[in-house]
C-alpha cells in the first residue's frame, strides 16, 4: 500500500484532490493570518546515511552535468527526501521517518533543502495530509521544522537569495489555497494572493522581483505572473488546458511547466518566454512528465517521467528536445530540484 500512496502524491493528481469548492467568506485576512503564523521549531538532528543502492545511468555518455539534484523516493521503503549529484554520485539519504517527506527544493546556495513533512499529522489520511515545512542541511544535519500551524502547507521553494520560503496554504479557511511567504528561520509570515481562488505553486524569478504560479481564478488552471509583494497580478495563459508548475529558467527568460488537458491522465512539459510568448511542449511520451527544473546553465531541464512503470528522472534540452535518462533506481523518484553543489554536499559526498 505504500507504494500506491505514494504514486498519488505526484504533483497533478494531488492537484485534483487539493482542489475543493467551499465558498466562504473570507473574513478578517490580516487576523486570521497572523493566529496561524508558523514558528521555528528544532527537530532532532537527522544524520545523512548514504545508502548503497546505486543509479544504472542511461547508456552511451551523457553530458557533464553539474550540480546537485534534490528529489523524494521510495527506494528506502516509505518516501524520503535524497540528493545525489547530477553525474550520478554521492547519493544521500537525508531523512529516514516512517511519514511521508517530499516536495524538496535545493536552496540557491546548495547548502540546505527544504521539504514538506506529514511525521506530525496527528490522524494522517492519505490523501489529505497536513504537512508542515521543513529545512534540512545537504549531509543530513540540523533538520530543522518552520511551522506548527493546525493546518497543512504546500510547496514550499526558495528565494534567489535564500533569505525568504514561498508556500501556499489555507490559513482562513476558506476552501482556498493562497500563496505565502515566510523567513527562512520561521518568521516574518506575509501572504501575497487573496481572493475565492486557488493561488498555488509559486516561484522566484532570479532576479527575486517577480513570483510566476498557477491558478484557477479565470476558470481553469492558468499561470499567473505577479511582483514580489504581491501587486500587480497579469496573467501568462488563459485557455482550456491546465498550466501549473512553473519554474523560471536562471536567466529569467523563460518559464518551464506542466501541461495537461483536464480528464487526459497526461501530462507534458511545456516551456514559454518569461512574457508568456513562444510555446514549445518538451515532451510527448503518453504518460506522466512533470515538475520541471532547470539545469545551472540553462541548458536542460530535469523531470519526472512515468508510463506504466515506476517514476524515474529525466532530463530535456528545451533546444533540440534531445532527453536523456538522468538514472535509475528499483524505486519511485520524484521531484527534482536541481541546484549548485555546495561545499558541504561535496564533502558529504566523497
Amino acid at each position: 500500500m505504500i507504494k500506491l500512496r505514494f504514486v498519488f502524491r505526484i504533483g497533478i493528481i494531488a492537484l485534483c484532490l487539493v482542489i475543493v469548492s467551499a465558498c466562504r467568506p473570507e473574513g478578517d485576512v490580516t487576523s486570521q493570518a497572523a493566529d496561524a503564523e508558523p514558528t521555528s521549531e528544532k527537530a532532532s538532528t537527522q544524520i545523512a546515511e548514504a545508502t548503497e543502492l546505486l543509479p544504472t545511468v542511461t547508456e552511451d555518455s551523457q553530458p557533464d552535468f553539474e550540480g546537485t539534484i534534490a528529489f523524494y523516493s521510495d527506494m528506502a521503503g516509505n518516501p524520503d527526501i535524497y540528493v545525489i549529484q547530477a553525474d550520478g554520485t554521492g547519493l544521500t539519504q537525508l531523512t529516514d521517518d516512517p511519514a511521508f517527506d517530499d516536495s524538496p527544493d535545493l536552496s540557491p546556495d546548495g547548502r540546505r533543502v527544504v521539504f514538506l513533512s506529514a511525521r506530525n499529522d496527528p490522524d494522517p489520511q492519505f490523501p489529505q495530509f497536513k504537512y508542515d515545512i521543513y529545512v534540512v542541511n545537504v549531509d543530513g544535519t540540523n533538520l530543522t521544522q518552520l511551522t506548527t500551524t493546525e493546518v497543512g502547507e504546500d510547496h514550499p521553494s526558495w528565494s534567489p537569495d535564500g533569505s525568504w520560503i514561498l508556500f501556499d496554504a489555507d490559513y482562513d479557511g476558506d476552501g482556498f489555497y493562497e500563496i505565502y511567504s515566510l523567513a527562512a528561520d520561521g518568521t516574518d509570515l506575509a501572504r501575497l494572493t487573496t481572493g475565492q481562488q486557488n493561488d498555488q505553486f509559486g516561484d522566484w524569478s532570479p532576479s527575486g522581483d517577480r513570483i510566476a504560479f498557477s491558478s484557477d481564478r479565470n476558470g481553469s488552471w492558468d499561470i499567473f505572473m505577479m511582483n514580489a509583494d504581491g501587486s500587480e497580478v497579469t496573467p501568462l495563459t488563459n485557455d482550456e488546458d491546465w498550466e501549473l508548475f512553473p519554474a523560471w529558467s536562471p536567466d529569467g527568460n523563460w518559464i518551464a511547466y506542466n501541461g495537461l488537458t483536464p480528464g487526459s491522465r497526461n501530462t507534458d512539459v511545456f516551456v514559454m518566454s518569461s512574457d508568456g510568448l513562444d510555446m514549445v511542449q518538451l515532451t510527448s511520451e503518453s504518460g506522466f512528465d512533470e515538475n520541471p527544473s532547470w539545469s545551472l546553465d540553462g541548458e536542460w531541464i530535469a523531470y519526472q517521467h512515468q508510463s506504466g512503470g515506476d517514476f524515474e528522472l529525466y532530463a530535456v534540452n528545451p533546444d533540440n528536445l534531445e532527453i536523456l535518462q538522468l538514472f535509475s533506481f528499483p524505486s519511485d523518484e520524484l521531484w527534482p530540484s536541481w541546484g549548485i553543489t555546495s561545499a558541504s554536499s561535496s564533502a558529504g559526498s566523497d
